[in-house]
């Protein structure tokens, strides 16, 4: 009897990204593997309206039957998602014990990455192995960010939560990474078209016994100058910390404060100097309100000021 081969699905999204998409999907195709591995690419129209899906289509009709160790699930939204909805709709087509995410305007930059990956998590018995990133900035410069020597966190939620939330070590880019799939399964991915990442990572991380950190870059990232975190500097830092602050909620109560860590870069750089006649300070104050209220339920009303309670005097 033929041995089951191992497989990894590695989903992408795409959305009117016909300038990118194949550089994406080549750089799974490109990927070397031993008989015993296969790559189920699950590739993810969220409706498109430009080219996107003509050029896919011709791509994996001259690729398709190319690589005996690839196979492709070109699938279609009924209707626009956001990348979420988008990734939430691959990951339910995924068939793969392994899980890997790749987003259209990004790409492998390493032909074998997959392999190793998927060996690393095999050989180490993680449950979420982490990758550097090349970062590329809209001004042609880039950086690499990851860390600088190989960590391995095992039974220990706490640690790899401080990890994500407080050192970046651990990021909240879903991409950076490859999971089991029990990991992926644990907790539905977020269908929010915003900060979707910010609302599922730490559930994958917090569900995890093993993470391994590999000081490697493995992935182009490039930084898209006309999306929102660039476009609305305002805009991403109240929705930062609104998803952080809806963790608080429902994360472990030991986390909190580090969830509230991390919320205090964006609400410092929004706060600190401001009044609420500047543009989300009003907002930014609810928020650091409504955390502080759950870390301190006796002090905060000493400590914070909300513009509604001075109006409602």
């Amino acid at each position: 009897m033929k041995e089951k081969k191992i497989k990894i699905s590695v989903i992408t999204t795409y959305y009117n990204d016909e300038n990118t998409i194949l550089y994406a999907i080549e750089s799974v195709h490109s990927q070397i593997l031993t008989d015993d591995y296969e790559i189920e690419h699950v590739i993810v129209n969220d409706c498109s309206t430009d080219n996107s899906e003509t050029y896919v289509n011709k791509y994996l009709e001259l690729k398709k039957f190319v690589s005996p160790n690839i196979i492709y699930k070109h699938v279609k939204t009924k209707k626009n998602l956001g990348c979420g909805g988008a990734r939430k709709f691959g990951i339910s087509k995924g068939t793969g014990q392994f899980f890997m995410f790749l987003d259209a305007d990004d790409y492998y930059m390493n032909t074998n990455f997959v392999f190793n990956a998927a060996n690393t998590i095999i050989n180490e018995n993680a449950d979420i192995v982490e990758y550097g990133i090349k970062f590329n900035y809209p001004d042609g410069t880039s950086k690499y960010l990851g860390a600088q020597e190989k960590i391995i966190i095992e039974n220990n939620k706490k640690y790899a939560l401080e990890l994500l939330f407080n050192n970046g070590i651990i990021r909240f880019n879903v991409w950076s990474k490859i999971y089991t799939k029990q990991i992926v399964k644990s907790y539905p991915y977020s269908t929010e078209r915003t900060y979707e990442d910010i609302r599922t990572i730490p559930y994958w991380v917090s569900n995890a016994n093993k993470i391994i950190i590999i000081p490697t870059a493995e992935i182009n990232y490039r930084a898209n100058e006309n999306s929102i975190i660039r476009t609305n500097k305002i805009e991403t830092r109240l929705g930062t910390v609104k998803a952080l602050c809806e963790l608080m909620d429902t994360m472990p109560e030991e986390c909190r404060w580090d969830i509230y860590e991390r919320a205090l870069i964006d609400l410092t750089i929004v706060l600190h100097g401001h009044t609420s006649n500047d543009e989300g300070f009003n907002e930014m104050s609810q928020y650091n309100t409504k955390m502080l209220s759950k870390l301190m339920p006796d002090k905060y009303k000493d400590i914070t000021y909300n513009i509604e309670d001075e109006a409602n005097k």
